[in-house]
């Protein structure tokens, strides 16, 4: 049994070969293009299994080494947990706490060759479609807000209170309005203007791919917009992000993997601050919080939630409907079962 570490960066990668003893063999850096990595694997005399973190461009690497005949297994890896698996396998192989990419590469082999490597899973072609059409939509209203917000920051400060959506609807009411202001006022409005209807433009594209690649009518998605707080929205960011609820044993990995499950730090026996994990799917997070912003009113959580803000306060009871949130997902999407009221 063979088996090679690769530490993939966007320009040149650095690859490190060893058996199943842990004696290192070829090692080499190469340009991270398909031919650089041919140049390596084809010095290798049988089939090895790889291991690389899951940076910018793990997705086209796993996808070129799947098919290639010298790679018998791909291990795609968690980068922070990993790191943190590299630092004490460093320690013990000697190198103390000095890192480099070739160090590196060696405990990513290690990893695999102790069975330790955190591996993740890798979407595939279509899940990879969802999910960034999604985040690309998702993303595109931020910055269409971001863009309103301005235009509404800049009028006020020369004592003029109108909505961006005023402006961008009716062109007329717009000249009216920045007639007497300063020109550069005007320009700069007109600017935001025009990023706010090309971002409109954008997510009607992105929701017409959407409604092609992951229609309202997927019983995922029927099953999600069962639950309160869940809309076609949240509902997509959840199944796309999610991908398959049978990769998490039970209701507290989602939890966790949403960011949800709160950190505490205790030491000698008193308790500290408790925090949410900020290494998360963010989009997961945002979506369980969103969902249960709406949800708060519904009759199957208000009195639960009005007791949690009455002793812990807002921002808690909002955290704790989320979590709820959450398992009742976990519970619908395994047993493929509608919300419950």
């Amino acid at each position: 049994m063979y088996y090679t570490g690769l530490d993939a960066h966007p320009k040149r990668s650095q690859l490190q070969h060893m058996d199943e003893t842990g004696a290192l063999g070829l090692t080499m850096n190469v340009p991270t293009t398909r031919e650089g990595l041919n140049t390596f694997l084809d010095k290798l005399d049988g089939p090895t299994r790889i291991t690389f973190e899951a940076s910018c461009c793990y997705w086209w690497l796993h996808e070129f080494l799947t098919s290639h005949p010298k790679i018998s297994h791909i291990n795609v890896v968690d980068p922070r947990r990993s790191r943190q698996l590299s630092e004490e396998l460093s320690v013990q192989q000697g190198y103390g706490r000095a890192k480099n990419d070739r160090i590196d590469t060696e405990m990513m082999a290690h990893e695999d060759r102790l069975g330790l490597a955190p591996i993740i899973h890798v979407p595939t072609a279509k899940q990879l479609e969802t999910r960034t059409l999604n985040r690309h939509r998702f993303i595109l209203v931020l910055e269409k807000t971001m863009a309103a917000n301005r235009i509404y920051g800049l009028l006020c400060m020369h004592g003029v209170l109108c909505q961006a959506a005023q402006l961008v609807d009716d062109a007329a009411f717009r000249q009216q309005l920045l007639q007497p202001l300063p020109n550069y006022v005007k320009v700069i409005a007109d600017n935001f203007i025009g990023q706010i209807n090309l971002y409109q433009k954008q997510m009607q594209w992105c929701e017409e791919q959407l409604e092609l690649a992951l229609p309202l009518g997927h019983p995922d998605l029927q099953l999600l917009m069962s639950a309160p707080g869940f809309g076609p929205v949240l509902s997509r960011i959840v199944q796309t992000e999610i991908l398959d609820i049978h990769y998490f044993k039970a209701p507290g990995h989602l939890i966790s993997y949403s960011g949800l499950a709160p950190i505490a730090n205790e030491s000698a026996g008193k308790k500290g601050v408790f925090k949410l994990n900020r290494h998360c799917n963010y989009y997961l997070k945002y979506a369980f919080v969103e969902a249960a912003h709406h949800a708060c009113t519904h009759s199957h959580y208000q009195s639960k939630y009005k007791y949690d803000v009455k002793h812990y306060g807002k921002i808690i009871a909002k955290l704790n409907l989320a979590r709820r949130l959450v398992k009742s997902v976990y519970w619908m999407l395994i047993r493929q079962q509608p919300y419950k009221f």
